[in-house]
């Protein structure tokens, strides 16, 4: 079925290229064969398994390891379902301000899988990267097969089915592997969808800011490509109509038309979220790898865009990717909050699949088409492909020690959601705009709605330039009217949080202990005003 619509999707009769959707002096692609789709349809059955596996077998299917960011982002979905959306057309919503950070397609594509499963577990995000991760490599599969030859796709799809960097990273629940599906579909669907291709590009910008980059780059090099101006004005439309009204979006809901990338250039490279940290130990040594790589990719880059091969995008994308790594881990301040799990997160799952492809490129296609007898040269690549995807293993020792730490801090947020739910009776409950795995057991453990609970980043103390409590008369009276007006009945925050210390502290007859925690976690019943 898959394979039907994309042939249909790809198929260009001769009327059609002399219009102008592919240029009559540009070699066309042939079209991938029956034989193409169905192997791509068992890479998707060995990826997906292999996926689920590990999803449920290898981990906790509701500890993604050490990737808070999932529920996170978790959160900015189910928030903006249950909150955001009643306030605004697609408002996204979040406790901690990062509602678009990120992006808007990510949190809008769980809220649609929340809508149509009736269930707002964890699983929910995994699943879907699963999924997408399955498709990446099936479309991994085509698209070196399409360029190259059927064993180099073969080892490159296996090589990403099994690295366990990759593996594990699909299981996780973060965002990447959907803008990953995007772009790849769009280079899968080069040239003969210009618009589609265009309209791919543009989403997958919607997806993280990151992506954003690369879709504006990889459609500023399909410029060049050599078709006719009709092609290009396609291909434009297709990406510029998207684009627009993303910023539109982020203009109406954030005054800034390039949020994502604004923000994660001030917190990423320039340093706003570093300020007066010191490199970690590992940090130079990790900088330096990073710069090398970073120059290796620009010479790279500027070499697939002198000469153009017809695999130019494709490898665009994976050494752009490296590049964006280097530049950030090399120059930028991203690399103050180095530690030595780095090199096996998920950002680094696509670089490693793009390793494996041109190590497979190079095993299985390049060299054998120097020699007279291919046979003996494929045979010890294949062989040489099998030992790298074997000594990878190995790297499942890291992944598990440092997911395994996680676990215990996930176990200590269920705890102090199940303290918290058990004195819940009504009203909102005042939360640390932090805690989103505490929050995500509320929902799920406690049936607590999302409507019900509140971010203490919104309090009015955040909004009180000087200290309210050496003037504690003048403030006084607008925090207790805050408290009554938004039904707070519970107030939980950690003992570091001193505003809400000296507020129990100057107010004690409006408080009623009920425990402090484990964890130094103090929970506070609102007595009636």
């Amino acid at each position: 079925m898959l394979g039907k619509i994309f042939d249909k999707m790809l198929h260009e009769d001769e009327s059609q290229i002399k219009a102008g959707g592919v240029s009559k002096n540009v070699k066309r692609l042939p079209l991938f064969e029956k034989r193409d789709w169905i192997f791509a349809g068992i890479v998707f059955l060995i990826a997906i398994s292999a996926r689920l596996f590990v999803l449920f077998k290898f981990s906790d299917p509701l500890s993604p390891g050490w990737y808070d960011d999932t529920f996170h982002h978790w959160q900015v979905a189910y928030l903006s379902k249950e909150v955001g959306f009643s306030h605004g057309f697609l408002r996204l919503w979040d406790f901690k301000g990062m509602e678009y950070f990120w992006g808007l397609l990510h949190p809008l594509v769980l809220v649609i899988l929340f809508w149509i499963t009736g269930s707002v577990s964890i699983m929910v995000p995994r699943l879907l990267t699963v999924v997408a991760g399955s498709i990446v490599i099936s479309f991994i599969f085509l698209l070196v097969k399409r360029y190259f030859n059927l064993f180099s796709a073969w080892a490159s799809a296996l090589f990403a089915v099994f690295m366990p960097v990759v593996l594990f990273s699909d299981t996780v629940g973060m965002q990447e592997p959907l803008a990953i599906v995007l772009i790849l579909g769009a280079l899968l669907l080069w040239p003969r969808k210009v618009g589609v291709v265009g309209i791919l590009f543009a989403l997958a910008g919607m997806v993280r800011a990151e992506y954003w980059l690369f879709g504006v780059g990889l459609f500023t090099m399909a410029l060049f490509a050599k078709q006719q101006v009709k092609g290009k004005a396609i291909l434009v439309i297709g990406w510029l109509v998207p684009t627009l009204l993303y910023i539109k979006y982020l203009l109406d809901n954030t005054g800034n038309a390039i949020y994502p990338i604004y923000w994660n250039f001030l917190a990423s490279v320039k340093g706003e979220w570093f300020l007066n940290v010191p490199l970690p130990p590992g940090a130079i040594e990790a900088q330096t790898i990073a710069r090398v790589f970073f120059a290796l990719s620009l010479l790279s880059s500027i070499y697939l865009i002198i000469k153009r091969p017809k695999y130019y995008l494709f490898f665009l994308f994976g050494f752009g990717n490296i590049l964006f790594l280097g530049f950030m881990l090399g120059f930028g301040a991203y690399i103050r909050g180095y530690v030595p799990r780095f090199w096996i997160d998920r950002l680094f799952a696509w670089p490693y699949a793009f390793t494996g492809i041109l190590v497979s490129i190079l095993l299985l296609y390049y060299i054998p088409s120097k020699v007279k007898h291919r046979v003996i040269p494929q045979t010890f690549g294949g062989l040489a492909i099998l030992v790298i995807i074997l000594l990878s293993q190995f790297i499942w020792i890291p992944i598990s020690k440092w997911a395994g730490e996680a676990d215990a801090r996930y176990e200590g947020e269920k705890k102090l959601a199940d303290e918290v739910g058990g004195y819940y009776q009504n009203g909102k409950i005042l939360i640390p705009e932090d805690r989103p795995v505490f929050v995500y057991y509320l929902v799920n453990n406690h049936d607590i709605n999302g409507k019900y609970l509140l971010g203490q980043m919104y309090d009015p103390f955040f909004y009180i330039e000087e200290d309210p409590f050496q003037n504690w008369n003048e403030y006084r009276q607008d925090v207790l009217d805050w408290i009554k007006k938004d039904d707070i009945k519970l107030i939980v925050f950690a003992s570091d949080r001193e505003r809400y210390m000296k507020l129990v502290e100057l107010e004690p007859q409006l408080f009623n202990l009920k425990q402090i925690t484990d964890y130094r976690f103090y929970i506070y019943e609102v007595t009636e005003q």
